[in-house]
């Protein structure tokens, strides 16, 4: 998925909306699967506790990186929209 962020970005150059929309549905996806299945696979591991409790916060800051390098990528475009 990492790949194909990096694709669009920095070779392609361009913004597809069905491929965000796909990075928003299989990031969560992914994330919450796995922190479920370390969780269910070895119990009482603390770090592993700790990835299942603040899912949600890891998660957003995944996204808040995104968004970060889609701006800092495009920003020469939106400043002269402006």
């Amino acid at each position: 998925m990492h790949w194909l962020i990096y694709q669009s970005l920095y070779v392609i150059g361009a913004l597809c909306p069905y491929c965000m929309a796909v990075w928003a549905v299989t990031i969560p996806i992914f994330w919450y699967t796995s922190t479920r299945n370390l969780r269910s696979l070895s119990k009482g591991q603390k770090w592993i506790n700790l990835l299942h409790e603040y899912r949600g916060a890891i998660l957003t800051g995944w996204f808040l990186l995104i968004i970060v390098l889609i701006a800092n990528r495009f920003w020469d475009y939106w400043s002269t929209l402006v």
